[in-house]
């Protein structure tokens, strides 16, 4: 893998195992967005679990392309579920620019590794 992909899997894959960590665990800042978007503690505590696994999956995946293509394939459609939560409950624009700008890095990550 190229150093710019390199670089996108390190900073895809962290994100994505913290902010997952954060919902499993349940730290109080992540249980009020959880509260805010209505979701079940269930529900939030396995996209925590899938947003951990694909940040570790992006990780590894700046050796193995295809783990990494097929991790940040999985973390785009969490991001295109974060961006429709976001306009179903009406968040301000730019909490959404926010998510819109994690799935970018996203679909540059996996762009990085269909170029391998």
């Amino acid at each position: 893998m190229s150093g710019a992909g390199t670089v996108l899997s390190v900073v895809v894959g962290a994100l994505f195992v913290v902010t997952g960590g954060v919902k499993v665990i349940g730290l109080r800042q992540s249980l009020a967005v959880r509260d805010h978007f209505g979701m079940a503690s269930g529900v939030w505590r396995a996209i925590g679990l899938l947003e951990s696994a694909g940040g570790v999956g992006v990780l590894l995946g700046a050796e193995v392309d295809l783990l990494g293509l097929l991790a940040s394939s999985g973390l785009a459609l969490l991001m295109l579920g974060a961006v429709a939560s976001r306009l179903r409950v009406r968040d301000p624009a730019r909490m959404l620019l926010v998510d819109l700008a994690v799935l970018a890095l996203v679909v540059a990550t996996a762009a990085a590794h269909l170029a391998e």
